[in-house]
C-alpha cells in the first residue's frame, strides 16, 4: 500500500555511511552519503558493484536476509546519523559455513551480536514452486490464507528440508537474532527504484501445471502508468474526504465558536481580512488549476464594516484550516505536473478528480496514458514514485535514472530530484553512468574505483 503523507509518521534513522568489503571477492568500497544536500551520486565503470550495493542495502533494511546467502562478500556495514551501526559478516567469526552470517549492532551505546543461518531465510527458492506466495515490498503474501509472512515464516511453514538439515539450537539462535534485528530495522527504511521501472514485479510467470482450481491464471494487469493514475485518484478521494470532514466540523461549530469569541484583540482589521481573503483566493485558484478543487470555497464580499470583523476573522481562519488539508497533496501534484510538462512535447499532463492523471494532446484531445513514449512513461513513474510513495528520511536507492532519457532530460534530472528531496525530505543514493546527470555537481559524486 502506498504511504500516507502525514506528519505523524515516526522519524526514521538516516543512512550516513556504507562499507562493503570483499564484494565479488575483489572490491572494497566506502560510500559517505551527502546528508546536507540529501543526494549522493554513485559513479563508476560497469562491474564494480553499483547496482549490487543498492540491492544489498535494500535487502538488509527490508530484512530480506536470504538475499545474502548467494552473495559473494565478506562484510557489509551501514552507519546511521545517530552513531548506530549495523554490520553483516559473511561466515561470521571462526565460521567457515558461508550459509551463516553474523550480525553486529551498535546502537544507543550498547552492542549486540547474533547469527542467522541464511538457509532459514531463503524463501525465494521455495516461492518459485508455490504460486500462492507473492512477494510484497518486504514480506510475502500467502494468498491461500491472506497472510503476510516474513522469509523465515515462509521457510518454517513450507520449507521442511531447510529445517530438517539444521539443529534446533541453530534455528532458535537465528530466530532470536531475527527478532532484535527486525526491531532495529523498524526504525530505518529504503525504497529501491530499479532500472526497469516499467516492469510490474508483482506478476510472476509460473508454469501451467501449478495452476489449480483455487488459483486462476492472472488477469490482465494495468500498465505501471495506469496504476499510478489510479493510485493518485485514490489519494485525491481520501484527501477530499478529509477535507470534507474538516469543513463539516468547522461549519457545524461555527455559530458556537462565534458566540464564544472574545471581542478583545483577536479580530483582524478590515484591511488584514481583505488581504487574507486575497491570499486564500489565490490558493483556491491554484488548487482548481491543478485539478484538485472543482469549485472555490471562497465567497466574495462587498463592503465590510469593522463591526463585522469578528465574523470575518473566524471565516478566514476556518477557510485556511480547510485548505491546509489539501496543501501536501497539492504541493506534490504541482511539482509532478511542472516537472513532466516541462519535458513533454505537444502534450500536457493534468490531474483529474475522477481519473487521476490524464494526458491532453496538442489539440486538447485526450490520449491514453500508455500511449506515452517509453521515456515519458519512465519519467512519470519515477516522479510519481518519488513524490507519493516515499516516507521522510527513507533512503531512496535509484538505479540508472538515465534509462530511456534524452540527454536534455538527463541534464534536468538532478535539479528535479533536488526539488523533490526538498519537499519530501528523503535521502537519495543514485547509481549512474551518465555524466549529464552529474553535470557540474561532482561534489555530490562518490567514485567507485575499478
Amino acid at each position: 500500500m502506498a504511504m500516507s503523507m502525514t506528519s505523524a509518521e515516526p522519524k526514521l534513522r538516516r543512512l550516513q555511511r556504507i562499507e562493503v568489503e570483499g564484494l565479488f571477492g575483489i572490491y572494497n568500497h566506502t560510500i559517505d552519503l551527502e546528508l546536507d544536500s540529501r543526494v549522493t551520486l554513485l559513479h563508476g565503470p560497469n562491474g564494480v558493484g553499483k547496482t549490487t550495493i543498492l540491492k544489498m542495502i535494500d535487502a538488509l533494511l527490508k530484512g530480506r536476509f536470504g538475499y545474502f546467502r548467494n552473495m559473494q562478500f565478506q562484510r557489509l556495514s551501514l552507519g546511521f546519523h545517530n552513531s548506530a551501526e549495523l554490520e553483516v559478516v559473511k561466515g561470521g567469526v571462526e565460521r567457515a559455513d558461508f550459509d551463516v552470517a553474523t550480525f553486529n549492532l551498535k546502537a544507543n551505546k550498547k552492542s549486540q551480536s547474533g547469527y542467522l543461518n541464511l538457509a532459514l531465510f531463503d524463501a525465494e527458492s521455495i516461492a518459485e514452486q508455490l504460486i500462492f506466495l507473492e512477494r510484497t515490498d518486504d514480506a510475502w503474501l500467502d494468498t491461500e490464507n491472506d497472510e503476510q509472512l516474513t522469509d523465515f515464516e515462509v521457510v518454517r511453514r513450507y520449507g521442511r528440508k531447510h529445517l530438517e538439515a539444521l539443529s534446533q539450537a541453530t534455528v532458535a539462535e537465528s530466530e532470536k537474532c531475527e527478532h532484535w534485528l527486525r526491531k532495529f530495522l523498524g526504525a530505518a527504511n529504503s525504497h529501491f527504484i530499479e532500472a526497469q521501472r516499467l516492469v510490474i514485479e508483482a506478476q510472476r510467470l509460473v508454469r501451467p501445471q501449478y495452476f489449480t482450481r483455487w488459483h486462476r491464471r492472472p488477469e490482465a494487469v494495468p500498465s505501471r502508468v495506469v496504476e499510478c493514475s489510479r493510485e493518485l485518484k485514490r489519494r485525491i478521494d481520501d484527501t477530499m474526504a478529509d477535507y470534507g470532514r474538516q469543513a463539516q466540523t468547522l461549519d457545524q461549530s461555527f455559530p458556537q465558536r462565534l458566540l464564544q469569541r472574545s471581542e478583545a484583540n483577536d479580530n483582524l482589521s478590515v484591511e488584514e481580512i481583505r488581504s487574507r481573503m486575497t491570499d486564500l483566493q489565490h490558493k483556491t485558484d491554484e488548487l482548481k488549476d491543478i485539478g484538485i478543487l472543482d469549485e472555490t470555497p471562497i465567497h466574495k464580499f462587498g463592503h465590510m464594516e469593522s463591526s463585522q470583523a469578528g465574523v470575518m476573522t473566524l471565516y478566514v481562519d476556518d477557510t485556511a484550516k480547510k485548505l491546509k488539508v489539501l496543501e501536501d497533496l497539492a504541493s506534490r501534484a504541482r511539482l509532478l505536473l511542472e516537472s513532466l510538462n516541462g519535458k513533454f512535447r505537444h502534450k500536457e499532463m493534468r490531474v483529474d478528480r475522477d481519473k487521476g492523471l490524464v494526458v491532453a494532446g496538442k489539440c486538447g484531445d485526450s490520449l491514453p496514458l500508455d500511449s506515452l513514449s517509453s521515456g515519458e512513461q519512465h519519467e512519470l513513474i519515477l516522479h510519481y514514485d518519488l513524490l507519493f510513495r516515499v516516507q521522510p528520511n527513507t533512503v531512496v536507492l535509484l538505479d540508472e535514472p538515465e534509462l530511456s532519457l534524452h540527454i536534455a532530460w538527463q541534464e534536468k534530472f538532478l535539479s528535479d530530484l533536488m526539488a523533490i528531496v526538498q519537499l519530501s525530505g528523503f535521502d537519495a543514493l543514485v547509481a549512474t553512468h551518465s555524466p549529464y546527470i552529474v553535470g557540474d555537481r561532482d561534489d555530490l559524486m562518490v567514485e567507485l574505483a575499478d
